[in-house]
């Protein structure tokens, strides 16, 4: 089984929320790809993969409802029912607020897509809000609950 995992980042800290999502799948056998969005409509095609986890960075200017623009750019490439029959989760990470409203907004994008969305999505808190300072880094409670995310995520592609 394959997962992708596409994120935007500018501090680090959702590169490093993907690699701790990664980690939870690979630890179920799960073989996974990591890649920017600004990277990912190149870099993959979305059917060779049965796990697509998404994340973005929680940006206050947008009002929590969209993702990173290189985020968007990559599920507006995507066609309505490409996502049909695949397992799709999000993450976000946030450093003061907004994080679980931005959350569903992209799960219900996946959804759109013909996603089966597993809900519950991490938000990782970490940086410093406001700022493109990189700030703290996430807790290790944080941490786990990215890779249990992707431990669950494989538990239910697995079905």
């Amino acid at each position: 089984m394959k997962a992708l995992i596409v994120y935007h980042t500018k501090t680090g800290h959702t590169e490093q929320a993907a690699l701790d999502v990664a980690r939870g799948l690979e630890s179920c056998g799960v073989e996974c790809a990591a890649c920017a969005a600004a990277n990912a409509k190149a870099a993959a095609d979305i059917s060779e993969y049965e796990i697509l986890a998404v994340g973005s960075p929680t940006y206050g200017n947008r009002r929590y409802r969209l993702p990173a623009r290189q985020v968007s750019d990559f599920l507006d490439s995507l066609s309505s029912g490409k996502l049909e029959g695949k397992t799709c989760g999000v993450f976000t990470v946030n450093a003061g607020w907004g994080g679980e409203k931005l959350a569903g907004a992209m799960e219900r994008a996946l959804e759109v897509l013909g996603g089966h969305v597993v809900g519950k999505s991490p938000v990782v808190k970490a940086g410093a809000p406001l700022s493109l300072w990189k700030g703290p880094d996430a807790s290790p409670s944080d941490v786990s609950k990215c890779e249990e995310f992707g431990k669950k995520l494989a538990r239910v592609a697995n079905g």
